[in-house]
């Protein structure tokens, strides 16, 4: 309240106060302060706030306020004035005319967002010209305020000072991307469902915002944030993805045997036929041959490159073993989707066997389901919707049919675990599962724990699978997947 404001920023001037040369000037007793605040209710300060504030710069006739006036009069001389309290937006406070005697002129108020900064205090007759005063702080997220204007001189004055350097920007929700600590969390949006989800708000701990404007801005931020292979090490997830993870050129390509590639190593793009690719607010990645020259590309001779990822940050378990509530929100679409693609966003840890595993989403292009239903499921876990037909599944959960289902459009998944074993995986506001898991291997209650890593398919085709398992013409390429975001929570 602003009661506790003024408090702050009279006992902070008082260092300053006493610095200053104040003549015959009487100082009330060091009581003052206690008995303005005894003797001025809350309301009182509230209602009155703004006029306090200009009678202190100088603009307005002295208040009826007792110990407060009084103790006003002394700061006012003293300090040389101070225009107290935050600006209203978009400027910052005033800062306060020159006392008598030629004090500095105040600091600028604390800026709105954004913010400018205070302007600087003009000079009284016979006193020098006010110091400009310093910009105010930017708010969040907001540009750093400018710098104050120097004090005008006037009769028998100096001129004023120089301006004070501009004020320090405020912190865009946009610019950090967290370091995955609980305890050094990062401003940025709440959760897409934090409606539908009760309990203590949750901390983002991972930022990734891709797109020149985001926190992944280029090849180097994402290669800092992710590696080019899975959790086990390899680029075909094993032998069965028909699209292998291709690096970019500003990383070593590791060894991949067993898929018929040059020299049993991971393929390098070439700058001339991208395989990831930024617009201002989104990342895509591509599916394409992996020789300009192929006229085919099949998923047995896995002959074509993807742009797929994984987070080199993990957390180290989950659920009871983690501790926390874990959120992992993502927005993602499938603009121009071929026959056999294979999309999913997935947890899973350093060990497997048959789990324990959280595929968020995963969706693939047969015959019959084309970029427009997915399947929702723990490995490992319980699963209370049984996605053994995606559509009918996707009823049950009380998905619409026809553009909310469209994977080609905008869509949003968040995948909500938490510290008891359960969890819930929403798409676009639906509940599209809702289960328990273990976070072990194979996810049984006494199973070893294993860590949890992020990891994002923007893939085509699976060996294990007829209905993608297939040979098409390279004509038909490149396919684009894109991505917004991703966000990791905590609480």
């Amino acid at each position: 309240m602003w009661k506790s404001k003024l408090g702050v920023s009279l006992l902070f001037g008082s260092s300053v106060l006493l610095a200053c040369n104040s003549g015959s000037i009487s100082e009330p007793g060091p009581a003052t302060l206690d008995e303005v605040q005894d003797d001025a209710t809350d309301a009182d300060l509230a209602s009155n706030e703004l006029r306090f504030r200009r009678y202190v710069a100088g603009s307005e006739a002295p208040a009826p306020w007792g110990r407060l006036q009084r103790l006003a009069d002394y700061w006012r001389m003293r300090r040389g004035g101070n225009g107290n309290g935050n600006g209203s937006q978009p400027s910052g406070g005033k800062g306060g005319a020159g006392g008598s005697g030629g004090g500095p002129a105040a600091m600028g108020g604390a800026g709105g967002s954004p913010s400018t900064g205070g302007t600087g205090g003009s000079t009284n007759t016979g006193g020098a010209g006010g110091t400009a005063a310093m910009g105010g702080k930017g708010g969040s997220p907001s540009t750093g305020g400018t710098g104050g204007t120097g004090g005008s001189p006037s009769t028998g004055g100096s001129g004023g000072g120089p301006a004070a350097m501009g004020g320090t920007g405020g912190t865009s929700s946009g610019n950090q991307i967290g370091s995955g600590d609980i305890d050094h969390p990062v401003s940025g949006p709440a959760p897409s469902e934090a409606s539908h989800i009760s309990g203590a708000p949750f901390l983002l701990v991972k930022n990734w915002d891709f797109g020149a404007n985001g926190t992944i801005k280029n090849i180097d931020d994402l290669s800092a944030e992710f590696e080019y292979k899975d959790q086990f090490g390899t680029i075909a997830n094993g032998t069965h993805y028909g699209a292998v993870i291709v690096a970019p050129n500003n990383v070593s390509p590791i060894q991949a045997g067993g898929l018929g590639l040059p020299g049993d190593r991971q393929p390098v793009e070439d700058p001339a036929r991208p395989y990831r690719e930024w617009t201002q607010s989104t990342l895509k990645t591509y599916v394409r041959p992996l020789d300009a020259n192929q006229t085919s590309v099949s998923v047995n001779a896995h002959n074509a490159g993807c742009g797929s990822f994984m987070a080199k940050w993990s957390l180290p378990s989950g659920g009871e073993r983690l501790g926390h509530d874990l959120l992992w929100e993502t927005r993602v679409r499938i603009p121009t989707p071929l026959p056999a693609y294979w999309f999913a966003l997935w947890t899973s840890g350093n060990q497997w066997n048959g789990g324990a595993e959280m595929d968020v989403v995963e969706a693939f292009g047969a015959s019959h389901i084309f970029a427009n239903a997915f399947h929702s499921d723990s490995v490992g876990g319980t699963n209370s919707i049984n996605y053994s037909s995606w559509p009918n599944a996707l009823d049950q959960a009380g998905v619409p049919e026809g553009a909310a289902r469209d994977l080609r459009q905008w869509h949003t998944w968040t995948w909500l675990y938490r510290e008891d074993d359960s969890y819930e995986v929403y798409y676009d506001g639906h509940r599209v599962q809702y289960g328990k898991i273990e976070w072990t291997n194979g996810g049984s209650a006494n199973g070893t724990p294993i860590d949890m890593r992020f990891l994002f398919d923007f893939g085509w085709g699976h060996t294990d699978i007829a209905d993608v398992n297939i040979t098409l013409p390279a004509s038909q390429f490149p396919m684009t997947y894109e991505i917004d975001y991703s966000r990791v929570y905590l609480r």
